[in-house]
């Protein structure tokens, strides 16, 4: 597992503090397996007046990102790597109940992790919502959102005609996401 460890803003960054997220990241190769070369971003920064640790695995098939605030950088960064290792566990689940036959993900992931899989919870859709796609541009999309009171919208873009969601920033301001068709 290879850890790539960056700072942004005044964040300063001490061995004692690189120790500690080598030694917690380093947790996370037992859910790995050990044909793999896994690349880890940690990035650290100050956020709000809190600190923040955002860490990255990127995958063949998946994407695993955590973002964690925390009173002081340990906690951020033992936040996230929490957060980081159940994402690792519910795909595991994911991957066995749904792709055993398939090559991809499943190979990503260790056979063993009977502890871990008492402690996580099923998750289940509990609400399914069916929505008429309304062509708008993407300002209209946003004041939808607003007026609903909602974190995001799906519609379709009038730009380009593709399907299309809005979605407020934790960090303030608006993203846009687009399906490729």
């Amino acid at each position: 597992m290879r850890i790539n460890i960056r700072t942004k803003g005044s964040v300063k960054m001490s061995d004692n503090v690189k120790e500690h997220i080598t030694k917690q990241v380093m947790e996370l190769d037992k859910l790995f397996n050990e044909s793999e070369h896994i690349n880890v971003n940690v990035l650290c920064a100050e956020k709000g007046g809190k600190n923040s640790t955002e860490i990255t695995i990127v995958l063949k098939q998946v994407i695993l990102r955590a973002e964690c605030k925390g009173d002081t950088l340990y906690a951020a960064i033992n936040q996230a790597v929490d957060k980081i290792e159940q994402q690792l566990i519910r795909y595991k689940k994911k991957v066995n109940a749904f792709i055993k036959k398939r090559e991809g993900i499943s190979e990503y992931f260790q056979e063993k992790l009977e502890e871990k899989d008492q402690l996580e919870e099923k998750q289940e859709t509990v609400r399914v919502k069916k929505v008429d796609l309304t062509l708008m541009s993407v300002d209209e999309a946003i004041t939808q959102m607003e007026l609903l009171d909602h974190k995001f919208y799906l519609f379709k873009n009038e730009e380009n005609n593709n399907v299309a969601v809005v979605y407020k920033r934790d960090n303030g301001g608006y993203g846009l996401l687009e399906s490729l068709e």
